[in-house]
């Protein structure tokens, strides 16, 4: 049986084909998730609104999850956005938020976005904390 295995997994790297272990995939899943201050800066997105941004930087934020149906319009899908820990509405809000003003955007799965903000939050959450500047020492 060890010999089945040692031949598949030769097998498979020759093959080109990457068998990723769990914490990688959960690390690549994080990182999916997530959108930092330095990629938006670096992106040339900075002066845009922030859902032009992710449109550009993360366009699954602001997609319908798997299996939920719309008019065409996905602005109409209960995806709450958080800012600063604030409720403030639809992603209709990360318009009025410029990307340059942004530390990080997490998004939510909507089974842990469900969890957290309610059923309001059905299609999943944006998660927006703005950037403070460091303080100058005095």
């Amino acid at each position: 049986m060890p010999r089945l295995v040692a031949r598949l997994t030769t097998l498979l790297l020759t093959a080109g084909v990457v068998v990723l272990s769990p914490s990688t995939s959960h690390a690549q899943k994080k990182q999916r998730d997530l959108v930092k201050r330095d990629e938006i800066l670096a992106s040339g997105q900075a002066d845009q609104d922030l859902y032009m941004a992710l449109r550009v930087l993360r366009p699954r934020f602001l997609e319908p999850p798997p299996g939920v149906r719309t008019l065409g319009n996905s602005m109409q899908i209960p995806t709450a956005v958080v800012v600063d820990g604030k409720r403030m509405g639809g992603l209709e809000t990360l318009q009025s938020i410029v990307a340059s003003t942004v530390d990080e955007v997490r998004y939510l799965e909507p089974s842990q976005a469900g969890t957290e903000y309610g059923q309001s939050a059905s299609g999943g959450a944006v998660v927006v904390k703005l950037y403070r500047a460091p303080k100058p020492d005095r």
